[in-house]
């Protein structure tokens, strides 16, 4: 059986999270590195974690068409010794990932899945949270298409 429309852009995105960033602007290497579903505190630095948010629909453009807009979400947390270094590492892994998920408009599933890779995102301070010594990085990702399933 084949998985869902929603869960495969999920996968996808973990991919694109999951990747060497080495010669990048944060220098890291996310391989192996990020894992789906959404945690608390990270088991060691750098480490990432993608999940889904919701999904809404309106009526489309003509009688028989939805308009879908899944939503998810990535954290990302870097290591740094103070304020500045957490920030900068959070802002510059964000920008790689989001550099990799937008690369590609449709994150590599071909035409007709999605269409369209939308990001926002933001960094914060893990002392701020009682994470210690940890930036995170948060971006949220949209990505709408349509059918005439509602799904």
């Amino acid at each position: 059986m084949a998985d869902s429309r929603v869960y495969n852009v999920l996968v996808a995105i973990q991919g694109k999270v999951a990747a060497d960033f080495s010669s990048k602007t944060s220098e890291l290497d996310m391989r192996n590195k990020c894992i789906l579903g959404t945690i608390i505190e990270p088991p060691y630095l750098p480490y990432a974690c993608a999940s889904f948010i919701d999904f809404t629909t309106t009526h489309g453009p003509t009688l028989g068409r939805y308009t879908m807009v899944p939503r998810y979400e990535v954290y990302l947390f870097v290591a740094g010794g103070d304020l500045p270094e957490r920030m900068k590492a959070a802002l510059n892994l964000c920008s790689d990932v989001i550099e990799n998920l937008t690369a590609n408009r449709f994150l590599g599933l071909g035409g007709g899945v999605i269409d369209d890779v939308l990001c926002q995102f933001t960094a914060l301070d893990g002392n701020k949270y009682g994470i210690d010594g940890v930036g995170i990085g948060y971006i949220e990702i949209t990505t709408p298409f349509q059918s005439s399933t509602g799904i």
